[in-house]
């Protein structure tokens, strides 16, 4: 009887040394990780994501993606949904396609429930932060990022103050006065009164100038929503024509830096920072490309407007873009979810974006999180995964929990600033972009369209800049985007757009 008790006791604690070690042991998954072109982050080695595992029990393995390869290995992995990873992090995939059509990304809808994403479900519809998540058939295929900044347009206008007070001007409130401030900057030696880049719409572009004479040069888009809810050509707006006019003043006169036309944003940063530039629009000055010895140099100001023209600035909503998808062959959801939701419990997630308590944060005297130190270089993406990881902070929310950095206040103060002016647009483009959604099919035939429409525009703005417009040349632009299919673009967005405004 003793051997026979002996020999169950031993079973029974085998049988407890496996229980144990099967509930001990780890989850593995699988991650098709978004990382920026001039970064090199170790996620696989980086101690936020070893920490994240022993927290929750869960390994990943990263397939790190740069940039400029994203879009090819992103169709590589789709065309072999057997070797799909489990979830694709921090970058766009085109819901429409792969998870509405082909089925390949899974709808989370049944898992955004307080037992598996506590953190991200309680913050969800605050400031209606959701609304533009879901796709055209009503599903949601990604777990939303967003930083909410209080702000509400990009770009803003800034202009060289020292040299204004130099010179005995006045801060141009027109576009007659700014040109001949731009006159006056260059009598006085300056190289190049107005410079700008031409890189997709960035907000340190040509682009942004448009806005004094009310078109509001919206990224990717060339459409606006007016008054009556109608959406409306940019290129069909009276002030399109005025502003290419007066821009090709500029160039002819040696106003404007030529290599606006043709510079990316790093050589348009580096003439700045020379102090060849007097005036540009920009993101904001602290914490960008541009010096503190440069941009104590500078001021912010209401964008020129031109005669008979409401300025109208590109308009801005803080909404969530994508910071986690499942593919549809992921076996474990719900730990793939609670490993997301997991970078979204609030001390976790900051210091993912900042950086260390105690090293690059702590909490202040209001009992909020606030930054004391940003290493130089990007030094951040060392230690944190920064950008690439998982956040997501609505205002309302965000307000509450943290001490806005100096170069956040800059934008939120330029913000206020730009809204009680009027000056902004009636509605944002994003409302068209984010908000509207298009049926995959519907989606296909605007992107061909806008991709020739894209490349017509660019082309037809700097032969308008460089050398002027006429009836003619003005009639064959009208004519060319007719052709290229501008009214059935135009009309697809309507159509969406009357489907959310239905919704």
């Amino acid at each position: 009887m003793k051997k026979l008790v002996s020999l169950f006791l031993a079973v029974m604690l085998l049988v407890t040394m496996s229980g144990i070690a099967l509930a001990e042991e780890k989850i593995n998954l699988t991650a098709f990780q978004y990382s920026l072109e001039n970064q090199n982050v170790d996620f696989a080695n980086l101690w936020f994501f070893q920490e994240l595992e022993e927290k929750t029990g869960i390994h990943v393995d990263f397939q790190v993606v740069k940039d400029a390869d994203w879009t090819t290995q992103l169709n590589l992995m789709f065309a072999v949904p057997d070797e799909m990873t489990d979830m694709i992090l921090r970058n766009s995939v085109d819901v429409e396609e792969y998870g509405v059509t082909q089925g390949l990304l899974m709808p989370l809808d049944e898992y955004l429930t307080e037992d598996i994403m506590p953190n991200y479900v309680s913050r969800l519809n605050l400031n209606n932060a959701g609304d533009s998540i879901p796709a055209s058939d009503g599903k949601s295929y990604y777990i939303g990022y967003l930083v909410a900044q209080n702000v509400n347009h990009e770009p803003t206008w800034y202009i060289n103050k020292t040299l204004l007070a130099e010179l005995n001007l006045e801060v141009p409130t027109t576009i007659d006065e700014y040109t001949e401030v731009l006159r006056a900057f260059k009598a006085a030696g300056i190289k190049y009164p107005y410079s700008a880049s031409f890189t997709d719409f960035g907000p340190e572009s040509i682009w942004a100038q448009f806005a004094s004479f009310g078109v509001p040069m919206t990224m990717h888009l060339f459409a606006d929503i007016d008054e009556n809810d109608k959406v409306v050509y940019l290129g069909d707006l009276p002030g399109f024509r005025a502003a290419v006019e007066w821009l090709h003043t500029l160039y002819a006169e040696g106003l404007m830096d030529p290599e606006s036309l043709t510079q990316d944003s790093n050589l348009w940063a580096g003439k700045v920072n020379a102090g060849e530039v007097a005036s540009f629009n920009y993101l904001r000055l602290i914490n960008t490309a541009l010096t503190p010895e440069t941009y104590a140099n500078f001021e912010s100001i209401l964008p020129p407007a031109a005669e008979g023209c409401k300025v109208t600035v590109p308009q801005i909503l803080e909404i969530p873009t994508a910071g986690a998808y499942l593919t549809s062959t992921n076996a474990n959801p719900e730990a793939s979810l609670k490993w997301i939701d997991a970078q979204l419990e609030t001390e976790t997630m900051m210091i993912a974006a900042n950086g260390k308590m105690g090293e690059q944060m702590i909490i202040n005297e209001e009992g909020k999180y606030e930054v004391i130190n940003v290493p130089e270089n990007n030094g951040l993406y060392s230690f944190v995964p920064v950008a690439m990881g998982q956040f997501f902070a609505p205002g309302e929310y965000y307000t509450q929990i943290y001490q806005m950095a100096p170069h956040r206040v800059e934008r939120y103060e330029d913000s206020q600033w730009y809204a009680e002016a009027g000056v902004l647009q009636n509605k944002s483009f994003q409302y068209l972009r984010d908000l509207s959604k298009m049926s995959n099919e519907d989606a296909i035939e605007c992107n061909l369209i806008f991709t020739e429409l894209k490349k017509f525009m660019q082309e037809s703005v700097i032969d308008f800049i460089k050398n002027g417009v006429t009836d003619a040349s003005w009639e064959e632009f009208q004519n060319t985007a007719k052709g290229i299919g501008v009214e059935r673009y135009i009309e697809l967005y309507q159509n969406a757009y009357d489907a959310y405004l239905a919704k």
